[in-house]
C-alpha cells in the first residue's frame, strides 16, 4: 500500500499486558475474599426506597411539595376499613389509634358524630362520608414520612390493633401500607428470583462448558462484582431505589457474565495448545480491548446520567450502572485470570475431556 494513505493503527498494542495483570493474580484473589463476606453481608443489609423517594426541590413538584410542608406541615393520611356493625367497638379502635406516636387525629363516625347517635338517624350526605353497606371508614392522619423505619412500624401498629379488635376482617390502603406490602412482598420474591438466576446460570454453564468447576469459577466473579457494588450503599449510609437496584444488578450480571465467557472461550482454545500460563497471557492480550470497549461505553452512559440528571431516583440508577459495569471489567480481567489459574487442575479433572495441552507429554516425546 502507498506509504501517503497509510497511518498508524488507533487501537492500542495490549501485547505483553496480560503478562502484567496475571503478575497480580494471589493479591486478586486474598483481595476478593477479605471484601466479598462483608459485602454480601452488607448488601443484604441495605436500605431500598420502594416508591419514587424525595423529589428534588429544583422541579416544579418538588418546591411545592416542600411548600406545602413548611406551611402546613407534613402529613401522611391511611385509611383503615372496619366492619360497622359495632360503633363502640370502632370508637375504642380510634382511641387506641390515636394515642400511637406520629398519629394527629383520627377521623371516623365514631370520632365526628360519636356512638350515642345511629345512622338511622342521619342523612345519607352525612353517613356516606364514612360508612358503607359493610364498613366503617377511619382516616388516620399522621405527621411521618411515607417510608422508612418509622412509617414502616407506624403501619405494623395500626395493623396490630385493628387485629386485635376485628381480627383479619379489616383492611388497611394508604401510600405507607401500599410501600410497606412492597417491601414484604419483594423481600421474599427478590431472594427466590436470585435462587433461581444463579441456579439457571449455573446450569446452563454447566451444559455449555461441560464442567463442574467453571460455573463455580464464573459465578464467584459475577457476584463478587455485584455484591461489591451494592454493598457500597450500605456503608455510605444511603438508599437504594429498588426499581433501579433491579435494573442495575440484572444488567451488572449480564455484563460480567459476558465478559467471563468471552475471556474464558479465548482461554479455553489457547489452553489446548500450551500450558495455562502463557495461555492466559495471551488470551487476556487479545481479548482485553474487547472488554475494555464494552465496559467503557457501559460505564460512561451510567456516570454521565449520575453527573446530569437533577432526577435522584435516575442519578442513583446512573451511579450503580456506571460503578457496576467499572466493578465487572475489573473482576473479570483480575480476579477470573486469577481463578483460572489457580484451579487450572481442578478444571482438568472436574471438565468432561477438557483436552488440554499436557505439558508432561510433549516433553517426554
Amino acid at each position: 500500500m502507498d506509504g501517503k494513505t497509510e497511518h498508524r493503527s488507533l487501537i492500542p498494542d495490549f501485547t505483553g499486558v496480560g503478562a502484567k495483570i496475571v503478575k497480580f493474580r494471589i493479591p486478586a484473589i486474598i483481595l476478593v475474599a477479605i471484601l466479598i463476606v462483608p459485602s454480601f453481608l452488607a448488601q443484604s443489609s441495605t436500605s431500598f426506597i420502594y416508591g419514587l423517594g424525595e423529589l428534588p426541590e429544583e422541579t416544579r413538584a418538588g418546591a411545592d411539595v416542600r411548600q406545602i410542608d413548611e406551611t402546613f406541615g407534613q402529613s401522611t393520611p391511611m385509611v383503615l376499613l372496619v366492619p360497622n356493625d359495632d360503633i363502640a367497638r370502632e370508637a375504642a379502635l380510634a382511641e387506641e389509634i390515636e394515642d400511637l406516636s406520629y398519629v394527629d387525629s383520627v377521623m371516623s363516625y365514631a370520632t365526628m358524630i360519636g356512638t350515642a347517635i345511629p345512622s338511622q338517624f342521619l342523612e345519607d350526605t352525612v353517613t356516606e362520608e364514612f360508612l358503607s353497606e359493610n364498613y366503617s371508614r377511619m382516616m388516620i392522619f399522621t405527621s411521618i414520612g411515607i417510608e422508612g423505619n418509622e412509617p414502616f412500624a407506624l403501619v405494623e401498629q395500626v395493623r396490630a390493633l385493628s387485629s386485635e379488635y376485628y381480627g383479619d376482617e379489616t383492611h388497611h390502603l394508604g401510600e405507607s401500607a401500599t410501600l410497606y406490602d412492597m417491601k414484604e412482598t419483594v423481600t421474599v420474591d427478590n431472594q427466590v428470583v436470585n435462587t433461581m438466576t444463579i441456579v439457571s446460570i449455573a446450569i446452563v454453564l454447566m451444559i455449555t462448558f461441560k464442567s463442574l468447576s467453571i460455573p463455580i469459577i464464573l459465578l464467584v466473579t459475577i457476584q463478587a462484582a455485584v455484591w461489591i457494588n451494592l454493598s457500597i450503599p450500605y456503608f455510605t449510609d444511603d438508599s437504594l431505589v429498588f426499581v433501579g437496584y433491579l435494573v442495575v444488578s440484572t444488567v451488572q450480571l449480564a455484563a460480567t457474565i459476558d465478559y467471563g465467557i468471552l475471556l474464558k472461550e479465548t482461554y479455553k482454545e489457547y489452553r489446548k495448545e500450551m500450558p495455562a500460563m502463557p495461555a492466559m497471557k495471551r488470551a487476556l492480550d487479545e481479548k482485553l480491548f474487547s472488554i475494555l470497549v464494552s465496559a467503557t461505553i457501559l460505564s460512561s452512559v451510567g456516570f454521565i446520567l449520575w453527573f446530569t440528571s437533577d432526577n435522584p431516583t435516575v442519578s442513583s440508577i446512573g451511579l450503580l450502572l456506571g460503578r457496576g459495569a467499572l466493578l465487572a471489567f475489573v473482576l473479570v480481567i483480575f480476579l477470573l485470570p486469577a481463578l483460572l489459574l489457580v484451579g487450572d487442575r481442578f478444571i482438568k479433572k472436574t471438565t468432561y475431556k477438557p483436552n488440554y495441552y499436557e505439558e508432561e507429554e510433549k516433553t517426554d516425546a
